[in-house]
């Protein structure tokens, strides 16, 4: 990517190859280790598929609500999203609601429910008019483009960890 923003069929794109990253690292997993914790401080690797996932159904809920038009460049925070999400060495806390249970997870279930968000998400955006925004959101007044990065971007962070998380994992074998 080099380009700061990408427009709606380029960011379907570059969403649906990370999240097949996501999904083929998790699917690649043993299903006796995506329950383990791998080091501290650490979510599963079930777990953060689900935080994935969850992050993914609340991104594609605000896409399908009507909200105003924006009142400012539809594109003015990517390069702050794409800073923040993309900024490996800070380490975030994740809104309460889109924290994982601390629960078994099903390895086929978990990556149906991820597909179905990423789905949906999709439908969502199609219909949406990206200009629009919302501050329905822990992210403050967003466009709808915007986030289509922030998903992105969110998702392509979780993937390095979801990297760290199964090297972690094999080195236990």
């Amino acid at each position: 990517m080099t380009k700061e923003t990408l427009n709606k069929n380029e960011l379907f794109v570059s969403i649906d190859k990370v999240m097949s990253q996501v999904i083929e690292m998790f699917a690649a997993l043993d299903e006796s280790k995506i329950n383990i914790v791998p080091f501290k401080d650490s979510w599963t690797a079930a777990q953060l598929l689900c935080h994935i996932t969850k992050s993914t159904n609340g991104m594609a809920k605000a896409l399908g609500t009507k909200s105003p038009p924006a009142a400012r460049s539809s594109v003015e925070r990517v390069p702050e999203l794409k800073k923040i999400f993309l900024d490996f060495s800070k380490k975030f806390k994740s809104p309460e609601f889109i924290v994982p249970e601390n629960e078994t997870y099903d390895k086929e279930t978990s990556i149906r429910e991820l597909e179905a968000s990423v789905r949906e998400l999709k439908e969502h955006a199609e219909k949406a008019d990206l200009d629009e925004i919302t501050d329905k959101l822990p992210l403050g007044p967003i466009t709808k483009l915007e986030i289509l990065h922030f998903v992105l971007y969110h998702t392509t962070r979780h993937l390095h960890q979801l990297e760290k998380i199964c090297d972690a994992l094999k080195a236990q074998a």
